[in-house]
């Protein structure tokens, strides 16, 4: 298959790059402005400037319109777009297909980054009807190609002086939004992500810094188009996109959450999402020589991508330090010859497949036990907000608590437990009155029924069980008409309860325990989860938490 660089691609996409250009299709640098754009050297041809890059993008597209659709994500803050392409084998629909995100250029001089988001556009629509596994990806995945996230810098970082020593190369990484009250410019948008920002020493307040990470999060327009875009696509509670690789330089490695710590499993990861990371990075690594490794042993990052992938949206998100190895200094680092970019991405191509091949579920690749308990249709552990709905019929009548996603805090009546104080993976859970006491009775299900609501979770014609985790404390004046039930709402609204943990006297203790429910009667069916707790008898403490909601693969 044909490499995607200018000159193995300029005899079947010329012709395009040239009616596109003079069609006008390609804006001026700078949103408009007049002057000229920034180009590549001569010796350096083979690199794509920026505007070449959109000619490029927009060329495969006219040749392919039926796979793939480019599009702009919003602007950088000098005003050019930012592009995008979406593959898929219904490119213009948004179907309910696992996604997978690839981008490059956070920092300008990055150029290479660039380069294998072209090789792979490429490798996709070359390969539509032609290669077995890129057909296959591009019929089941919905495939999204952020080509230049930072323009602006990129395009800058080509204006020094051409007769200088390193050429027009200015080493510039950061964007190009001025600093307020400062001389200094831009932000390094690699540090401009808001979860964990400016926590842990790996980025710098100081404006004159490579690694700046601006005022506050989200600060420079270029992070906020790419906070926009992944928020969109969080669809019916569920977020689409379930893997992503940003490309940088340089190292060869394969580096995955978290940078912020050197803790390999901290609070906001469960350990099975650890293991998948590191299977999936070295499943990847395997593939192109790489080494892959967890982000903060190469340097503590915080307001990093990668950990605002996973930790707001819980996507497998990754960093590829792309080509050449170290070098020891900026130019070798960053500034490879033209000759290495067609190997180079090549190399990767490998690994690109079994990427978007696993992608869509990463802990497949701790093996089929996991493949039918974390790829179904539903898997929930609680550990960021997926739309549960509280009281979604207005019709609780408890006075006090009120499910609630939260770390709870342990409680217990004579030293026999209620509340549990942990999740059964990761920190949060949701449970009835999660922190809001220190004492058993503090917050407990009081007069009546609190209850929970999934979103709408469409199921196969063959699905799994549901299974959750859960537990249920009462006191001694407990009766049975004290109750944790869950129950399947179907799509007319009606409710079969299909678990149910009652009182006792003399109180029950809370203990984590396993249910599982066949839910072959609504096979096909779009439904809701939902969980319903009950002080129904005398005035008696009621605790109640469920963690770890899936609904598995067969």
């Amino acid at each position: 298959m044909r490499s995607v660089t200018r000159l193995s691609r300029r005899r079947t996409l010329g012709a395009l790059v040239l009616a596109i250009a003079a069609s006008g299709a390609v804006a001026p640098a700078g949103g408009g402005s007049t002057a000229a754009a920034a180009e590549f050297p001569s010796y350096d041809a083979r690199y794509h400037s920026y505007r070449e890059m959109v000619a490029e993008i927009k060329a495969v597209e006219a040749a392919h319109p039926d796979i793939v659709d480019v599009f702009s994500m919003g602007k950088s803050y000098e005003g050019r777009e930012i592009w995008a392409a979406k593959i898929s084998d219904n490119v213009k629909v948004d179907e309910n297909e696992p996604e997978i995100l690839f981008d490059s250029l956070h920092h300008a001089r990055e150029h290479m980054g660039l380069e294998q988001t072209l090789y792979l556009l490429g490798q996709l629509a070359d390969g539509w009807g032609t290669d077995t596994a890129v057909t296959s990806i591009i019929r089941y995945r919905e495939i999204w190609i952020v080509f230049a996230l930072n323009p602006d810098g990129a395009e800058y970082d080509l204006t020094g002086d051409p007769d200088g020593p390193r050429g027009p190369y200015r080493a510039w990484r950061k964007n190009r939004q001025p600093n307020a009250g400062s001389s200094y410019v831009g932000t390094d948008i690699n540090r401009n992500y808001d979860y964990r920002w400016a926590c842990c020493g790996g980025s710098s307040g100081d404006r004159s810094s490579i690694t700046y990470r601006g005022p506050e999060p989200f600060s420079a327009p270029e992070t906020r188009v790419m906070r926009d875009f992944v928020n969109s696509r969080v669809v019916n509670g569920q977020q689409q996109i379930r893997a992503h690789i940003t490309f940088h330089t340089n190292g060869e490695l394969i580096l995955f959450p978290y940078g912020y710590t050197y803790t390999d499993i901290p609070v906001d990861m469960t350990s099975d999402d650890y293991r998948a990371f590191v299977a999936f990075a070295k499943g990847q690594a395997s593939r192109n020589g790489y080494v892959a490794k967890q982000s903060s042993a190469l340097y503590v990052t915080d307001g990093d991508q990668i950990d605002w992938m996973y930790g707001r949206h819980r996507i497998f998100s990754f960093t590829w330090e792309l080509y050449p190895p170290e070098q020891g200094t900026v130019w070798g680092d960053h500034y490879p010859a033209d000759e290495q970019i067609a190997p180079q991405t090549a190399r990767n191509r490998s690994a690109l497949l079994y990427f978007m091949t696993y992608g869509d579920c990463a802990w497949r690749t701790l093996g089929t036990a996991y493949r039918t308990t974390h790829c179904g249709p539903f898997n929930d552990d609680l550990e960021i907000s997926r739309f549960w709905r509280r009281d979604p019929n207005g019709t609780d009548t408890a006075t006090t608590g009120a499910w609630q996603r939260g770390d709870p805090v342990a409680t217990s009546v004579s030293r026999r437990p209620k509340q549990l104080g942990s999740a059964t993976s990761g920190r949060y859970l949701m449970v009835t009155g999660a922190a809001l006491g220190s004492t058993a009775s503090a917050n407990d299900v009081d007069g009546g029924t609190s209850t929970v609501r999934s979103v709408t979770i469409p199921l196969p014609a063959a699905p799994g069980d549901l299974t959750f985790r859960w537990f249920f404390g009462t006191h001694y004046a407990s009766t049975t008409q004290d109750s944790l039930r869950a129950w399947i709402e179907a799509p007319d609204g009606t409710r079969t309860v299909v678990f149910q943990k009652s009182g006792a006297a003399g109180g029950v203790d809370a203990a984590w325990a396993t249910a599982r429910i066949d839910l072959a009667r609504w096979a096909g069916r779009t439904v809701r989860i939902g969980f319903s707790v009950t002080d129904g008898g005398a005035d008696n403490l009621v605790e109640a938490g469920f963690d770890d909601v899936r609904v598995e693969r067969p």
